[in-house]
């Protein structure tokens, strides 16, 4: 019986080998908060950049967004007042796209922006700002503290699921920006932006390698969870693998060694 389970064990290992290594998403950074309620995020590899006070907590619970793949995994952070700002950083990108998806939910209404992009190391330059209003909408800008807001409200203790796009374009001051906003299904296949693409001639370039959390008032009181940052849209909540030809082969191969091989020990101890 000892061989039986043993010869299973290889099987399914080989069989695990094959399937799983497949289909690979491509995360540059992904943070769900899976630490203790009550830690500071900068003793889970966030680092403060600005601001001494009122530091960024790990709030018991984290959020939940049907169908997505960051949702309901470990605690979340609690953005709550006008104090210490945290950031962490990721692959600096120098072409293409970055895409960063989070949860978030809003408690108390105010006016600000709440994250942005920053360079690796951090620095002064922030693109890519997410900003509520006191009237309950989303909007974003490029790189100026006035943000462009969608026309849609969010109703306060709704979770939704922001998507922020920047690109990169070549040439000097035309990078863009767009947000996507979310209250119910995340499609397969990026849809029209929410707002944007936005761009500031006025507004200097850069090569995206942070994200920031940003706690701008004292009435604030947001949590933000499940954030991941790519640079495919597929990869914002990738399908389960589907096996190829050859993994299924793979597979039934498997299968086919598994019987024989009991079926072969069950002889031999019958």
């Amino acid at each position: 019986m000892k061989k039986c389970t043993r010869f299973a064990m290889i099987i399914t290992a080989v069989l695990s080998l094959g399937f799983f290594n497949t289909g690979v998403s491509q995360v540059l950074l992904s943070e769900n908060f899976d630490y203790p309620a009550g830690d500071l995020i900068t003793a889970h590899g966030w680092t403060a950049h600005s601001g001494t006070t009122d530091p960024i907590t790990v709030n018991a619970g984290g959020l939940v967004f049907p169908g997505y793949t960051a949702s309901g995994i470990g605690n979340a952070a609690l953005v709550d007042g006008l104090g210490e700002d945290d950031h962490k950083t990721f692959t600096v990108q120098t072409s293409g796209v970055v895409y960063t998806s989070f949860m978030i939910k809003v408690t108390t209404g105010y006016t600000g922006y709440f994250f942005h992009y920053g360079l690796n190391p951090m620095s002064t330059t922030f693109r890519g700002k997410v900003f509520i209003n006191a009237t309950n909408h989303f909007g974003i800008s490029v790189g100026s503290n006035t943000g462009t807001y969608s026309a849609a409200t969010f109703t306060p203790g709704t979770t939704y699921l922001l998507v922020v796009k920047y690109e990169i374009v070549a040439g000097a001051n035309n990078d863009k920006v767009s947000l996507f906003v979310f209250d119910s299904a995340i499609p397969g296949v990026e849809p029209a932006a929410t707002i944007g693409p936005l761009t500031e001639a006025a507004t200097t370039d850069m090569n995206p390698g942070s994200v920031a959390l940003r706690q701008t008032a004292g009435t604030l009181n947001t949590l933000v969870d499940g954030i991941r940052v790519v640079s495919n849209w597929s990869d914002i909540n990738p399908p389960a693998p589907i096996p190829t030809l050859s993994q299924w082969g793979l597979i039934i191969m498997g299968f086919v060694l598994l019987g024989a091989g009991s079926f072969y020990i069950l002889r031999r101890n019958g």
